[in-house]
């Protein structure tokens, strides 16, 4: 006769089949790590509705197809519990000696007196090999008495075990170290051990849920640099951005242990190019913060991130980073040339802690305002003269800089604007254009000047001539009629933009009068509708059989004649 063995039915959870009494290989047959998770946390939630609330707690689970009204009911009333004895003890309600079934169901219970009841039972040797996991979660448990006696039972266990042991029990190791709060001993206790954390467990775990996947990242960082490779693997290809902060993590710290140049340059590389590639803006600055935390990258990979990466924030933490590296003075020169306002300014505040304050008034004619305050700002602090610096500069036609003439307006002082007005003609189209913008700041130019500009040759004169008028919409009129096409359209712009054409918009010219108001369609009978052949609301007069065809029409839809 041949005796087939049936995995785990459908019909029931496996914490209602040993419930039923089946045993824990009939119950969950060859379960991983999460499964076990999962029926002790099913256990515990049914049980302690009993032990606690004096509740009832009940399972409905359908049998048969969707027509089928019958059910089955897991009463977990009859589940083991702690019967109160005479003075104060008590003891379990198990049969003697206890089942397979039962033991699990106590070591998942939710009384604390029953889990440490069934772990008791190792000191008469009637533990069953097939609870070890469960034992293993208890050295996780809440309860500092559960918590002891299950330690000293996997002490003994594993020390006369000369087996590798299951995959599953250090998958499960790393996953109680994961989510329980004195989960770390089963992690420093059970890969420490030969054939603990194989690289078939590794691997099963690199490749399941998303908490396993979690974990097995944890345990490559223990694993070694073999596992680098799967680390990036899961870095740049999952979906979940935690399992990839943490692979780029891991990555970081296996380079960093392995103390190998060639090995650290390979993974600055990949680094860098993850920092591109990656989608997630969380996942970026989190990663980087690791790196810069851990050491990982050089202050010229700092340097080169600050100067020339895409992302702001990157650009802007890497120039933090950077000036505050011990070899941060060596790189300021790469940058004060970046392309980031914010990463000159740094730098260029950092000129003076690096002993090379000399170079900051060659600053003051930087294209960026937010640099030339930085400037100022180091040089002020020398009692530098800087209206007299700006004056020098713009003092001369033939040298004069744009951005000189806006720094001798960010001063202040409106007696600089009678050396602005002669650079209204200089021949560069830059200066006159900065030229005009200084003296608007100065207030020393009034709007009545600014329509000439408008006619300038070079579009930079004539745009910021323009948005100095947009107040001033009886002045954009005037330019209504201009003979350049884009200054025209720009105009209608700025009138529509503002709505400067209503009523009390304009600061200088008198109210427009508001347009007629149109007189409302009278209403046609309905005998006297269009036919085919007239015009109607939705058909232009040119369609009718000849003159006078659209007189039928109101006046204002009439075509014109």
């Amino acid at each position: 006769m041949t005796t087939y063995e049936l995995g785990p039915t459908k019909l029931y959870a496996p914490a209602e089949r040993l419930l039923h009494g089946k045993g824990v290989q009939s119950a969950l047959g060859a379960g991983e790590a999460e499964d076990w998770i999962r029926l002790d946390r099913r256990v515990h939630r049914a049980t302690s509705d009993k032990a606690f609330r004096g509740g009832r707690s009940t399972s409905w689970v359908r049998v048969g197809f969707r027509s089928v009204s019958a059910r089955e009911t897991a009463d977990w009333d009859l589940a083991p519990y702690w019967q109160e004895g005479p003075s104060g003890t008590g003891a379990p309600s198990w049969s003697l000696p206890p089942t397979e079934s039962e033991i699990a169901l106590g070591l998942c219970h939710g009384d604390p007196r029953m889990r440490a009841a069934a772990l008791a039972l190792e000191e008469s040797a009637e533990l069953p090999a097939s609870v070890l996991p469960l034992v293993l979660i208890r050295s996780a448990d809440t309860d500092a008495r559960v918590r002891t006696l299950a330690r000293t039972v996997l002490d003994r266990v594993l020390d006369d075990c000369d087996k590798p042991l299951p995959r599953q029990l250090a998958s499960l190791a790393l996953l109680v170290a994961m989510r329980r709060r004195y989960g770390a001993w089963a992690r420093e206790a059970l890969p420490g051990r030969p054939g603990a954390l194989s690289d078939e467990a590794l691997t099963h775990l690199l490749t399941s849920t998303r908490e396993s996947r979690l974990a097995g990242l944890t345990a490559a960082a223990m694993y070694g640099l073999p596992a680098m490779e799967r680390a990036w693997a899961l870095a740049e290809k999952d979906r979940d951005e935690g399992v990839r902060a943490l692979g780029v993590r891991t990555a970081i710290r296996l380079a960093l242990a392995s103390g190998e140049r060639a090995v650290l340059d390979d993974a600055r590389a990949r680094f860098s190019a993850h920092l591109d590639r990656e989608c997630a803006y969380g996942v970026r600055l989190s990663t980087f913060a690791t790196a810069v935390e851990t050491g990982f990258l050089t202050a010229d990979d700092l340097a080169t991130l600050a100067a020339t990466h895409r992302y702001r924030k990157i650009r802007r933490h890497a120039c933090a980073a950077v000036l505050a590296h011990p070899e941060g003075d060596a790189v300021l020169d790469r940058l004060l040339c970046a392309r980031d306002t914010f990463v000159r300014s740094a730098a260029v505040g950092r000129l003076r802690h690096a002993g090379r304050g000399d170079e900051l008034p060659r600053h003051l004619t930087d294209l960026s305002g937010r640099v030339r305050v930085t400037a100022c700002r180091e040089l002020l602090t020398e009692g530098y003269d800087l209206r007299a610096h700006y004056q020098t500069l713009c003092a001369d036609p033939a040298t004069v800089v744009p951005t000189a003439v806006l720094g001798l307006a960010e001063q202040g002082y409106p007696a600089d604007a009678a050396l602005l007005h002669p650079l209204l003609r200089h021949p560069h189209a830059g200066v006159r254009a900065r030229a005009l913008s200084a003296l608007r700041m100065l207030d020393a130019l009034p709007d009545d000047a600014l329509p000439p500009f408008a006619d300038d040759p070079d579009p930079g004169v004539r745009g910021t001539a323009l948005s100095a008028l947009r107040g001033t919409p009886c002045l954009l009129r005037g330019l209504l009629d201009s003979s350049r096409e884009d200054v025209r359209a720009r105009v209608e712009v700025l009138l529509e933009r503002d709505r400067v054409h209503r009523q009390g918009a304009c600061r200088r010219c008198p109210s427009p009068s508001p347009p007629p108001r149109r007189p409302r369609a009278a209403k046609l009978p309905a005998e006297s509708r269009p036919g085919p052949g007239r015009p109607s609301l939705t058909r232009p007069a040119s369609y009718g059989a000849g003159p006078g065809a659209g007189d039928s029409l109101p006046p204002w839809l009439r075509p014109p004649r």
